[in-house]
């Protein structure tokens, strides 16, 4: 029965992200959510909401599914559906916190202030917070929130901190990432591959705890098409939704070995785009630039 919920459960979210994106994108545009992109041409901003609407549809799919079946069919559910439903609704809850500061960020941040030096430089002139300054306190609060609420007797105490600093990095880096068609993307769905695979590798291995992240992984396939074609936009909003999610996949599923591993990865690439850029370091390797490249028109 659980499995073919499951699989009920796929086939209704990819109906759903097929149907919704166009809805979405139009909705943008006839509100004045567009921008240039690098080529200078005006495309909607924002499409990631496309991802952040499916997530709360598969909470409503959880919860009257659950509904349904405790109180009228009268169904006695093991303790890891319960605690899938709690993973579900904190994560769920979390990625909001992050996917609305995304999407004031993209209203009324600067795209001229980048960097930790730019929005330190920022404060010291105007004595005033930038908004993705503001929007990085938010990110590290709601990664540290979910992490003290999903903590479990695996996790050390002493590695919390550590998951919250991979969290926030994760969220950022996908922003950082976002200034090319698809690139966002590629890393995302890169980075679950490395996780599914690294998971089956090891023992106690369990997609359960996945199962959070399946309207992003699923909504993305959709989104991906049109944000590598330049014909849509994730926006920080979205970029900062797919980040949170990614780090939640690995916080969620790897030890903690692999998890200082990546923040190692992460601290790399915030200091090339502090002192050069991730573009430039993509474009002088030729592999790198040919996977950056692919499928875009």
């Amino acid at each position: 029965m659980v499995f073919i919920g499951s699989i009920l459960d796929l086939i209704v979210l990819a109906a759903a992200g097929r149907w919704l994106l166009p809805h979405v994108q139009r909705f943008l545009e006839s509100h004045g959510q567009v921008e240039a992109n690098y080529t200078g041409q005006l495309i909607p901003r924002g499409v990631g909401s496309a991802l952040w609407l499916l997530l709360w549809l598969h909470d409503l799919i959880l919860q009257m599914t659950i509904w349904v079946l405790n109180d009228h069919v009268r169904i006695d559910f093991p303790s890891w559906i319960i605690l899938l439903e709690t993973n579900q609704r904190l994560f769920t809850f979390a990625a909001t916190v992050i996917f609305l500061l995304g999407w004031t960020d993209d209203l009324i941040g600067s795209k001229e202030i980048k960097g930790l030096r730019g929005h330190y430089r920022y404060w010291k002139e105007s004595k005033t917070f930038s908004m993705g300054a503001v929007k990085a306190v938010g990110i590290a609060t709601a990664a540290g929130w979910l992490v003290l609420s999903l903590r479990n007797e695996q996790t050390p105490t002493w590695w919390m901190g550590g998951q919250m600093v991979l969290l926030t990095m994760m969220t950022n880096t996908l922003n950082l990432l976002d200034v090319r068609p698809g690139r966002s993307f590629k890393f995302f769905f890169t980075g679950v591959f490395a996780v599914v695979l690294l998971g089956l590798l090891m023992k106690g291995f369990s997609a359960r705890e996945l199962f959070p992240i399946w309207p992003v992984c699923i909504g993305g396939f959709f989104v991906y098409r049109m944000d590598v074609r330049g014909r849509g936009m994730l926006g920080d909003a979205g970029a900062n939704l797919l980040g949170f999610t990614l780090g939640y996949a690995v916080i969620m599923t790897l030890p903690w070995e692999i998890q200082c591993l990546m923040i190692a990865v992460l601290i790399f690439l915030h200091q090339q785009a502090e002192v050069s850029s991730i573009t430039a370091m993509i474009e002088r390797n030729r592999f790198l630039n040919w996977l950056d490249r692919l499928g875009r028109t």
